[in-house]
């Protein structure tokens, strides 16, 4: 299926190569044509066979058929043995690789969720409106007299019965 000398990986590499540069491409026609191109190179070739595919994934023939069932890989229509198709092997590589150079930040997962918490919290009206005070400048300064008349006085506790 493959030109002379020319691997199942290098086709992968070599169609998400020109879908990154049309991806970059600030001009319009420019970018339409790398993107003609790429799926004018996906579609020359009769696909690449399941092992070929997991190879370059980096997952098992059994993942790269049940990616397949689950829509997440395409096959080539009417191809035996089965076959995938070239451009949906590239999009999932391209998410796969992002996936495993997100995993490999140890940190990553906790900035996500400290972001995430602290602009839901951001989101709350109190706090937007705490922070609207905060820049017109009507503020006031928080003293612990203050806070004693703020805050209501601690409950006390009622003495436990003993039996």
């Amino acid at each position: 299926m493959y030109a002379a000398g020319v691997s199942a990986v290098d086709l992968v590499e070599d169609l998400i190569e020109l879908e990154e540069l049309a991806e970059l491409e600030p001009d319009a026609g420019r970018r339409r044509r790398l993107l003609t191109l790429a799926t004018r190179v996906a579609d020359r070739d009769g696909g690449i066979k399941v092992s070929e595919a997991a190879h370059i994934l980096g997952i098992s023939a059994p993942t790269v058929r049940a990616w397949i069932e689950a829509g997440l890989l395409a096959a080539v229509p009417d191809q035996t043995p089965l076959r995938i198709g070239l451009s949906s092997l590239a999009a999932a590589k391209r998410a796969v690789d992002a996936v495993r150079e997100i995993k490999d930040e140890p940190h990553l997962l906790a900035d996500v969720y400290r972001l995430l918490r602290d602009r839901a919290v951001l989101a709350r009206p109190d706090v937007h409106r705490g922070v609207e005070d905060l820049q017109a400048g009507r503020t006031i300064e928080l003293t612990p007299e203050l806070l004693d008349d703020l805050l209501p006085p601690p409950k006390r506790r009622k003495p436990s019965r003993s039996r």
